[in-house]
């Protein structure tokens, strides 16, 4: 039987773009075996698995400018910009409540990658529930500098991104047959190599975590290699990938939700466009 997989690049509120690709999968029922997912796209594929369609685009628009759930002033309190306890608690009849009873029963294996700050290397959460999923999302969208590090079942982890940007290593190694992947940045984007600058500021902050200051600097490296593979096995045929096809102008942090409900819909469209096409490789 082929299995298949859905890897989720992050990209915070570039997700904007993966959240419209996975309302239009939910609309033709299109289901993987398993989901993989770091930081923001994580966070959509939580919602994806709880079969919430629209549920991430509502509330990025709606509560963009809502204090209680995106404030870079909450940096200042070494706590994560965008407050993920939020997404999970409830708040009247107008918010749509995270469906946990469906996330938890459905047939889809949910996995969020997140980077150990100990061993700096990729640490994988595999169908996390309640107070877990929320700490390993937590993890997973933890960003240096500005988040505290997140304490998790497998220990101190922050932003996934840092070592694990594209996770499709995982369904590699797992033997998947089938892989589908959606970014968040177009297929030809690729990293500037760290600064010196920004170099001497992991060695200062994370002097504790040697592991982790060498692969933070060594992040863009990691990111450029992982979007030549995914360009070479999609020319291979071995994997599907979903892209923005002209570059995102939208910020990790954007404000103006004009351009997030347009990225959304492009998302939504290009999708639409490339399901045929996307149907015929799983098959």
């Amino acid at each position: 039987m082929t299995s298949t997989a859905l890897i989720l690049e992050g990209g915070a509120l570039r997700g904007q773009y993966t959240a419209g690709v996975l309302d239009t999968f939910m609309a033709h029922q299109q289901l993987f075996d398993l989901v993989v997912g770091v930081s923001a796209g994580a966070l959509c594929g939580t919602n994806y698995v709880s079969q919430q369609p629209g549920r991430t685009n509502r509330i990025n628009v709606t509560y963009r400018h809502d204090k209680n759930y995106i404030s870079v002033r909450r940096a200042l309190h070494r706590q994560d910009i965008i407050n993920l306890d939020y997404l999970f608690a409830p708040h009247g009849a107008e918010w749509e409540e995270f469906d946990e009873a469906t996330y938890e029963a459905s047939p889809m294996r949910f996995v969020i990658a997140a980077t150990s700050l100990p061993l700096g290397r990729a640490i994988y959460f595999t169908a996390p529930k309640g107070a877990e999923l929320v700490g390993a999302l937590k993890a997973s969208s933890a960003m240096p500098f500005i988040s505290a590090p997140a304490q998790t079942t497998h220990g101190l982890c922050l932003d996934g991104g840092i070592v694990d940007s594209i996770p499709f290593h995982y369904a590699l190694g797992a033997g998947v047959d089938r892989i589908v992947v959606i970014r968040t940045r177009e297929r030809a984007y690729r990293k500037r190599p760290t600064s010196s600058v920004l170099a001497r500021a992991y060695a200062r902050a994370f002097e504790a975590y040697p592991d982790f200051v060498q692969a933070a600097i060594a992040r863009p490296t990691m990111y450029n290699q992982q979007a030549s593979e995914l360009e070479a096995l999609e020319k291979a045929g071995r994997i599907f990938v979903i892209a923005p096809q002209n570059p995102v102008n939208v910020s990790r942090l954007e404000s103006d939700t004009n351009k997030l409900r347009a990225l959304y819909e492009t998302g939504r469209a290009e999708a639409e466009a490339v399901l045929p096409a996307l149907q015929d490789y799983l098959a």
